[in-house]
């Protein structure tokens, strides 16, 4: 085994931590826990009586299939992630992996949602359990386009 100077030792060292330290901090969501699908506004939704209704026009994530967007609200019974997977066709379930609580992602490609961690636990379209360290599926919310309203989603969370 070749022999290296207490200097040499010590740099490779330092850039190793280094490296993984930015990891962390550059987003990895081993660490940080959070996935990168995007928030969107809270002018794009509302909640009240257990239904929230998102405002489509307002959301360009869900313009298009494969699309997704995560809200995030302290009013809300749980944070949740929402997909549109075809035509007229879209998904609400919680964001939060069983395993970790890491946030889970859309994959439309696979069409599933899979932890951003990096166990990779795998959920299909409706929230239930494919694979991974994750024993449990994801709890899904009945997501509808609004009879009345084509422009407006309305998901149950009752």
């Amino acid at each position: 085994m070749p022999r290296i100077s207490r200097r040499k030792f010590i740099t490779r060292a330092t850039a190793a931590g280094a490296g993984t330290c930015m990891c962390g901090l550059s987003g990895c969501a081993t660490f940080s826990k959070v996935g990168k699908t995007p928030s969107i506004p809270a002018d794009a939704y509302s909640f009240k009586n257990g239904k929230l209704t998102i405002l489509l026009g307002k959301v360009a994530q869900l313009e298009k299939i494969g699309g997704s967007i995560k809200i995030i609200d302290s009013k809300l019974p749980e944070p949740l992630i929402i997909a549109r997977i075809e035509e007229k066709e879209y998904t609400a379930v919680s964001i939060k992996c069983p395993h970790r609580g890491v946030e889970v992602e859309y994959k439309h490609d696979s069409k599933q949602f899979r932890c951003a961690s990096l166990g990779s636990s795998t959920f299909a379209t409706d929230g239930t359990y494919k694979k991974g360290f994750a024993k449990k599926s994801l709890t899904r919310f009945d997501a509808k386009l609004d009879p009345s309203d084509p422009n407006s989603l309305i998901i149950s969370m009752t």
